[in-house]
């Protein structure tokens, strides 16, 4: 009688465990970055930095704002060459100040002329005059030549007043000093913010560098002068250059997705940390596109390489069928296929040739792992029933991508260690796969 109780509650344990095992939904597997992972794209042993194409040279273009713009030839993103008319000024509105100044002007030369001929004069009547009247004549002609001198000046003045009127060279149109791009115009002569801005700005043609941005926590890992490598976030397309400027006098507050950084920061300004932007020299710009989005990461001064080094552990398959890892697409698991290099047996790591790149994330191998399985970049929590914590960082890497806090060491394993697991292999906490 008891083994036949016990034989029903068996089978009633067991069919509760298989109707809940149809109604489950299927954990989320934890993926990780590789840039993260294999160090790739990092400068000094920060976080991968990005990096932008900027112009080298920026050329302002000013206006008289006290002239009228009659017509505006060109316009944002336009191409322009070395001459070309920019815009034009309203010489209608003006021409009636302009002939005034050079009637005034005129007139100005005339005096001159008067003086000028009223000293000769004295001169030449002085020579004949009587020693009594010699000191009377000399106040005249000093009292002359200072009239002269401040009407020659006062022609000076006037025209250059008359000159920047007709824009120096007597004509309306203002051209363009280089070759290059309309990077921005300002019509109130402000930017955004109000403060003073030239009217139009040009960025010219071939003179690119990169700019970057670096994490005061960690400042000190760059320096003028340090050699980097540009990436192409598309291509393999490789550049080099060196750090030419660290613009410590424009700090931006926060960790925004350009900079190097460690720490997090909040709207509350004594807690945030702050960046600066530095900004690479490039010995070639061949290839590079303005506003081009790039990676930046250190180079030791010898042969460029174009692969990353990723763990042995992460990889599937073998030398004879070929290797491939679970990769993150569309946030489900997907089978990658990826070409290897050399093996380094001092870091057990292979070189990536191909089918990973810096911004792709990936998941420790573990049973039961499909194609299809949901993603996440959380880290798994130290309780199995918590919701995944927002606090963790989206590289997905906590002290070099390994995190035994998410462990629960002791159930079922007198030595504290997790059931069903050894030191290497994957486990599974609160229904999310991680590496151990």
């Amino acid at each position: 009688m008891k083994k036949r109780m016990l034989c029903c509650l068996l089978a009633l344990v067991l069919a509760v465990g298989l109707l809940s095992a149809c109604g489950s939904v299927k954990a989320a597997v934890y993926v990780q970055s590789v840039a993260a992972l294999t160090g790739y794209g990092s400068l000094g042993g920060a976080n991968a930095s990005a990096g932008i194409v900027v112009a080298q040279k920026e050329i302002k273009v000013e206006r008289d704002s006290s002239r009228k713009v009659k017509q505006l030839n060109v316009g944002v993103g336009q191409e322009v060459k070395t001459g070309e008319v920019l815009f034009t000024y309203d010489m209608e509105d003006m021409q009636l100040t302009i002939d005034k100044a050079k009637l005034e002007i005129e007139q100005m030369k005339n005096n001159v002329k008067d003086l000028t001929a009223q000293i000769s004069q004295l001169e030449k009547e002085k020579k004949s005059a009587p020693t009594s009247e010699q000191l009377s004549y000399t106040v005249q002609i000093q009292a002359l030549e200072a009239d002269k001198k401040e009407a020659e000046y006062n022609i000076t003045v006037k025209q250059k007043e008359l000159d920047s009127m007709t824009s120096g060279s007597g004509s309306a149109n203002v051209t363009a000093p280089v070759d290059g791009k309309v990077q921005s115009i300002n019509e109130n002569s402000t930017d955004s913010s109000g403060n003073a801005a030239a009217y139009i700005t040009l960025v010219q043609d071939g003179a690119y560098r990169v700019k970057g941005k670096i994490n005061e926590l960690n400042r000190s890992d760059i320096a003028v002068g340090v050699s980097v490598v540009i990436r192409s976030r598309v291509d393999d397309s490789v550049w080099s250059g060196t750090i030419t400027e660290i613009d410590t006098e424009n700090p931006s507050s926060g960790n925004g997705a350009m900079s190097y950084g460690y720490g997090n920061s909040n709207s509350d300004d004594t807690s945030s940390s702050s960046n600066y932007p530095f900004y690479v020299e490039l010995n070639s710009t061949d290839g590079l596109m303005l506003g081009q989005h790039v990676y930046i990461e250190p180079s030791d001064g010898g042969t460029v390489s174009d692969t990353m080094k990723l763990d042995a552990s992460f990889l599937q398959g073998s030398a004879e069928e070929g290797f491939w890892v679970w990769a993150e697409k569309d946030g489900k698991l997907e089978k990658r296929t990826v070409t290897v290099g050399t093996f380094d047996e001092s870091y057990n790591t292979y070189e990536i040739l191909d089918g990973l790149a810096a911004e792709d994330y990936i998941a420790f191998p573990a049973d039961g792992m499909e194609e299809g399985d949901p993603t996440t970049h959380t880290m798994p929590t130290e309780d199995p029933g918590a919701e995944p914590s927002d606090g963790v960082d989206d590289s997905g890497v906590d002290n070099g991508g390994v995190d035994n806090g998410g462990v629960d060491e002791s159930a079922g394993s007198e030595d504290g260690e997790s059931a069903g697991s050894e030191d290497g292999e994957s486990s599974q906490t609160g229904g999310v796969t991680y590496a151990r």
